[in-house]
């Protein structure tokens, strides 16, 4: 695969040995399917809160939260502003709202922002990992799957930079590989994986075991 020379996999740049806050997914084509399948290899005591950011048309985020939330292990909300950002949940952000997490990195909170005139995608998930890395700094792990574009790879780029590690789709199993890649390409991903094995890596990511 091409782009593996790409990926700065050095363990001295990647977060270990601390307990991380917070996971950040993003998604875009071919998404749906594949967040359900990596929240389902996640224990049901997983012990931080993930925020989904997830391409969709107006109106769909909230059936599908509810769709995740009967079939996974987990608590499956569309975010609302002002909510606590609490671990046992999976917060997805609303279609046609910008999504950003808000400090003290012990109590962060949700806030939903309208559409910007130059946003090429609401919500965004370059805007959230964004917003997580300024709240959590080195300790958000950033996960970017399938998707069409470049939406994320400068929000994975600002996690990298804040210590956090960060974690692309290989192209073995992304159905649309344009979004993983750009992340790579621009030096954000620090590991690549199959999504079969991406949830026990999260889990080793998050307890600070690698």
């Amino acid at each position: 695969m091409g782009t593996r020379s790409n990926l700065l996999e050095s363990p001295g740049t990647l977060q270990g040995g601390v307990p991380l806050r917070a996971v950040i997914i993003g998604a875009s084509a071919g998404g749906p399917g594949q967040v359900q399948a990596l929240l389902e290899q996640l224990p049901a005591n997983f012990p931080v809160p993930i925020a989904v950011c997830q391409h969709m048309t107006a109106g769909s985020t909230e059936p599908w939260a509810e769709r995740l939330d009967a079939r996974t292990p987990f608590r499956v909300v569309e975010a609302t502003p002002g909510a606590k950002f609490e671990a046992g949940t999976v917060y997805i952000a609303p279609s046609g709202k910008h999504m950003r997490l808000l400090g003290p990195a012990r109590k962060p909170r949700i806030s939903l922002l309208p559409d910007f005139a130059d946003a090429l995608h609401v919500p965004s998930i370059d805007f959230l990992m964004t917003s997580a890395a300024d709240v959590f700094g080195s300790r958000v792990l950033g996960v970017i799957l399938t998707g069409l574009g470049s939406d994320g790879a400068l929000g994975m780029l600002a996690i990298r930079r804040a210590g956090g590690p960060t974690i692309v789709e290989s192209v073995d199993s992304a159905p649309f590989t344009s979004m993983p890649l750009a992340a790579a390409e621009l030096g954000a991903a620090s590991e690549q994986v199959h999504l079969d094995r991406m949830g026990a890596l999260i889990e080793a990511r998050v307890a600070g075991a690698l």
